[in-house]
């Protein structure tokens, strides 16, 4: 996450992942919301007591946002009549039993085919039995068939790195994910990652099966994140906004990255602000306004409230949102903007940026009045020219 630029909010030091059963309630409604409505595939091999569990737990949210889960899984996981393992875990947490079918033997044809997609449109959750060692195959071209807003490909080694990289663009990272995990059960991973992209599927996830809900459903996920092209694009905040930008300074503030802001604050904050959203949904994955009222007669502005969602860091998020602002703030007709953090995060950032690091005093004196005594002394101070 970057931290809040008016240098009262320290950026939270990186904590162990929670348990599969702790995702934190605010990060699981932000991607229930994010899932709405939209199909999920996962493949999975025949799955141990943890893995049901936590694909569960993770078929229980898709479907409180109306989402649907197809699970592609080896042979041995359902049984006659769908009581198998993952088929209990599935009605148990669902509250009605699965819709079992079998993939049929090569590749499925329109009729098949048809009756998938009635079985997705009447169930919150299919099962397709498929032969072992074919899941993540069988998988993308299912993903690829159905259109699927995300394919999740679990495999026991995890996601792409140790620790895993949130995010990778296909775009520009194709050539050295082939070279580190083209070896990865015998290339069926890369190839389903590709073909599910390739098919018109909008991201893929990669993680350790018993990761899954987890992967699905808190800002920092437990794998890596796949996309073809850019994933977040800029755009004005909007008056429909505001619910979920005070959810993001709530939950900015929460972790300690963003400073207490009232309500009214909040909203003056938006009226200017600037959005990143996820491309296809429009969720907002970050937030950013301009300061310039408080520095009207110094002609400059200031980044405030910048704040990101984590798994959104390494799609652009912070970049897009600050560069977003430079324009707007050349386009005001200011001399340039300034940033003030004590996160050696969202100070990196703004080096990346372009911005210089300035002493306290190349700001206008306004920045100051008030300013936490406790925290001046780690201040940082940032500017760029417009």
């Amino acid at each position: 996450m970057v931290s809040d630029s008016d240098g009262t909010g320290d950026a939270a030091p990186a904590a162990a992942p929670p348990p599969d059963h702790a995702v934190p309630a605010a990060e699981r409604s932000f991607y229930e919301d994010e899932f709405a409505g939209a199909t999920v595939v996962v493949s999975l091999a025949p799955p141990d007591a943890a893995t049901t569990e936590a694909v569960g737990r993770a078929a229980a949210s898709l479907a409180n946002g109306g989402a649907r889960l197809v699970a592609v899984v080896g042979s041995g996981s359902v049984e006659t009549g769908g009581r198998g393992p993952l088929a209990v875990a599935l009605g148990r947490a669902l509250g009605t039993e699965p819709l079992v079918l079998h993939d049929p033997a090569g590749e499925p044809d329109r009729g098949w085919l048809a009756d998938l997609w009635l079985a997705i449109t009447d169930h919150s959750a299919v099962v397709v039995e498929v032969e072992p060692g074919t899941e993540a195959h069988v998988g993308a071209h299912l993903g690829a068939s159905l259109r699927a807003l995300k394919l999740v490909v679990t495999d026991p080694d995890g996601g792409w790195g140790l620790p895993p990289r949130s995010f990778a663009d296909m775009a520009t990272h194709a050539d050295a994910m082939v070279a580190q995990l083209g070896d990865r059960r015998g290339g069926a991973v890369t190839d389903a990652i590709a073909t599910a992209l390739g098919g018109g599927v909008t991201n893929v996830n990669l993680c350790r099966p018993q990761d899954l809900d987890r992967e699905l459903f808190t800002f920092d996920g437990a794998g890596t994140l796949f996309t073809s092209g850019g994933y977040v694009e800029l755009g004005p905040l909007r008056v429909d906004d505001l619910p979920a930008v005070e959810r993001l300074v709530g939950q900015g503030t929460a972790d300690g990255v963003l400073r207490p802001r009232t309500r009214q604050e909040v909203a003056r904050l938006a009226v200017t602000g600037l959005g990143a959203r996820v491309v296809g949904s429009g969720h907002l994955a970050g937030i950013v306004s301009l300061e310039t009222e408080a520095y009207a007669a110094d002609a400059v502005g200031e980044v405030a409230c910048l704040y990101t969602v984590s798994r959104f860091s390494g799609a652009g998020a912070g970049g897009l949102l600050v560069e977003g602002l430079v324009e707007q703030a050349a386009a005001l007709g200011l001399q340039g903007v300034f940033a003030v953090t004590v996160a050696d995060a969202a100070a990196a950032l703004f080096v990346r940026k372009g911005f210089d690091e300035v002493g306290r005093d190349a700001v206008p004196a306004a920045k100051w009045q008030g300013y936490d005594a406790r925290r001046l002394d780690r201040a940082r101070v940032f500017w760029r020219a417009t």
